[in-house]
């Protein structure tokens, strides 16, 4: 995914990409991206990718 991301965002731009890890439980990823979305601006993140947890 990553590869094809940033391949991608050489000619686009994305409102970027949040990698959850499988197996993580849903609660905590669900706090995380509570807590992304609370925190920060959606500008923040274009063309980012990020693999969570932080």
């Amino acid at each position: 995914m990553p590869r094809h991301f940033a391949r991608f965002i050489e000619a686009n731009d994305s409102p970027g990409v949040l990698i959850l890890l499988q197996g993580r439980p849903i609660s905590e990823a669900i706090e995380e991206l509570l807590l992304i979305w609370t925190a920060s601006e959606a500008e923040e993140w274009i063309n980012r990718i990020v693999v969570l947890p932080l």
